[in-house]
């Protein structure tokens, strides 16, 4: 498997319809993963692989189909103690590249889920992995057994997020 940085693109228009799929397939050097973790404030990422296949399903739309893995580890919300999360994430992505001559696209429903409308033919494989991590880890990390009073504050029960808000109500 080949190692690849988070600048790789690929032409959608050298994939033809009826044609071999393009594969997509390989795992993220270390510089990728420390962006990845600096971005969305991570402690850290690593093993970062994907394997996808690529075909063109109509006139200016792609389907992207495969895995991504990656091992992320992220500071508890309560203790600040690291949680180690593995995601194995299933990939079923819709591209559908804006034509500006045909105004709107007929045949794909671009505000379905899973369907990103491109403004051009250039796949953005950094940002599709970038993006599919951020939000596929866990946004609210907790060690477990970590007690919920550490998670929501002490026994006071003025204070909450919405302690201030309620005051103004009396």
């Amino acid at each position: 498997m080949q190692n690849f940085t988070l600048d790789k693109n690929i032409d959608l228009y050298l994939i033809d319809r009826g044609k071999p799929l393009m594969t997509l397939s390989g795992t993220l050097d270390d510089d990728g993963c420390r962006f990845i973790q600096e971005r969305f404030n991570f402690v850290d990422v690593s093993g970062v692989t994907i394997s996808a296949n690529i075909k063109k399903i109509s006139k200016d739309c792609w389907e992207l189909t495969g895995t991504l893995v990656a091992q992320v580890i992220q500071a508890c919300v309560a203790t600040g103690q690291p949680v180690k999360e593995k995601l194995d994430i299933t990939l079923e992505e819709r591209y559908v590249l804006q034509n500006e001559q045909e105004g709107h696209i007929a045949e794909i429903d671009v505000n379905a889920a899973n369907v990103e409308v491109l403004e051009t033919n250039i796949l953005q494989v950094g940002e599709l992995i970038a993006q599919t991590i951020g939000v596929e880890a866990d946004s609210f990390p907790k060690r477990k057994n970590t007690p919920e009073v550490h998670v929501f504050g002490g026994d006071n029960k003025d204070e909450h997020p919405f302690a201030k808000l309620s005051s103004l109500k009396k």
